[in-house]
C-alpha cells in the first residue's frame, strides 16, 4: 500500500465518519471509564440492545470507585438480561482493581489495559484510541471483513496466520491523526455498510479502492474454513408458586449464569420430575422461549406446578429461595428466565 492510498483512504474515511456516524450515547463522551463500559457492552451484543443497559449502568454506577464498591449482586442486577455475564464480573473486578492499584485512574495505553480482568487485544486498543489517542489498531469481525474485502485477501481466517497479517495491515493503515475516530469509522463501516451478506458498495466511501469489487469477489470475502454452525439444544425450568412467591436458585459462582437468580432447571425432562418429586400429570405446560447463546439455539421449555403439591426437600436446597413476585425484579434474572 502505498503512503498515497493510505492518505487518501484515511481522508475518506474520516470524513465519511463525520458526516455519516451514528449518533451513539458513548460517542457523545472522553470519558476513559464511560468508553471502557460501552467497550465491554458491546462485546458480541447489538447497539440498539446496548444502548438502555448503558444508560442504566452509569445512572447506577457513574464512576469507577461507584462500581468498585458496590456488591457484585447489584452489578449482576443492573446487567441482567445483557447476556455473557462473565462481562459484568470482569468489569468489576477490574474497577477494584483499578481503585486498590491506580488510584481509581484506568491505564492509558492499550498494554497496559490488558493487564485488566476481561480486556484483550481488541478491548484495549479500542479503549486506547479512542480514549486517550494512541495510535492503535483494532481488529474485529467488522475490520477483518473490511480488510479482507478492501485489499481482496482470500486466506482463511480461522487461520492464526491470517489474524496476525490482518492485525499488521489494520496497524498499518492508523495515523497519529484521530486514531480513535478512525477505528470507530472502521467498525462503522462494517456495522451499516460493508454488511456480511448484501453490502452497500455503492454507498461505501472507499469503494473505488476495494479490490474485491473490482475482482467481483466481495460477497465471497472473508473466507472461513472452520465457521461454526449453531447447535439446537432443548432444556426445561419449573415455575413454582406458593401463594404470591416462586422458587429462584442462585447459580454458583463459577457457572455460564454465576450468581444470577434463575428457575430451577435442566437438560432433560427425566431430571427435572426425579429432582422435583413431582409427576408430568401435576405440571402445566405454561409455554417455550427460544433463546440464543455462543453457537446454541435454546427451546426452553417451561411447565408449572402450583401450591397444592409437594415438592421434593432435595429439590429445595441451599441455594434456592421463595421469591414474593412484587420483589421479584430487585433479583438479577437472564433475560429468558425475566
Amino acid at each position: 500500500m502505498t503512503a498515497a492510498l493510505k492518505q487518501n483512504l484515511h481522508k475518506k474515511l474520516l470524513l465519511w465518519y463525520r458526516q455519516k456516524a451514528r449518533d451513539l450515547p458513548w460517542r457523545r463522551t472522553k470519558d476513559p471509564y464511560r468508553i471502557w463500559v460501552s467497550e465491554i457492552m458491546l462485546q458480541q451484543t447489538q447497539v440498539a440492545t446496548v444502548i438502555p443497559y448503558y444508560k442504566k449502568w452509569l445512572r447506577k454506577f457513574p464512576d469507577i470507585k461507584t462500581l468498585a464498591q458496590a456488591p457484585q449482586s447489584e452489578v449482576l442486577e443492573a446487567w441482567a438480561g445483557l447476556g455473557y455475564y462473565r462481562r459484568a464480573r470482569m468489569l468489576h473486578a477490574g474497577a477494584m482493581q483499578i481503585l486498590e492499584t491506580r488510584a481509581g485512574k484506568l491505564p492509558e495505553t492499550a498494554k497496559e489495559l490488558q493487564h485488566l480482568p476481561g480486556i484483550g487485544r481488541y478491548t484495549a486498543a479500542a479503549i486506547a484510541s479512542i480514549a486517550f489517542h494512541e495510535p492503535t489498531a483494532v481488529l474485529d469481525g467488522n475490520v477483518i471483513r473490511i480488510l479482507t474485502r478492501l485489499f481482496a485477501i482470500k486466506d482463511d481466517i480461522s487461520n492464526p496466520k491470517t489474524v496476525a497479517g490482518l492485525w499488521q495491515q489494520a496497524q498499518e493503515l492508523i495515523t497519529d491523526e484521530s486514531p480513535g475516530d478512525f477505528n470507530q469509522a472502521m467498525m462503522e463501516l462494517g456495522a451499516t455498510v460493508c454488511l456480511p451478506q448484501n453490502p452497500d458498495c455503492n454507498a461505501c466511501p472507499v469503494n473505488r479502492f476495494c479490490e474485491s469489487r473490482k475482482r467481483g469477489c466481495v460477497d465471497q470475502l472473508p473466507f472461513n474454513a472452520k465457521k461454526e454452525k449453531s447447535e439446537n439444544l432443548k432444556t426445561f425450568a419449573l415455575v413454582c408458586r406458593h401463594k404470591n412467591s416462586v422458587l429462584l436458585r442462585q447459580q454458583p459462582e463459577n457457572g455460564r449464569w454465576g450468581g444470577l437468580w434463575m428457575f430451577p432447571h435442566w437438560a432433560d425432562k427425566k431430571a427435572m420430575l426425579k429432582e422435583s418429586g413431582l409427576t408430568l400429570k401435576a405440571l402445566e405446560k405454561l409455554m417455550t422461549v427460544r433463546h440464543a447463546f455462543t453457537r446454541y439455539r435454546v427451546n426452553l421449555e417451561v411447565y408449572a406446578c402450583g401450591t397444592t403439591q409437594r415438592l421434593s426437600t432435595v429439590f429445595q436446597n441451599g441455594s434456592s429461595r421463595w421469591i414474593p413476585l412484587d420483589e421479584i425484579r430487585s433479583f438479577g434474572l437472564p433475560a429468558p428466565h425475566q
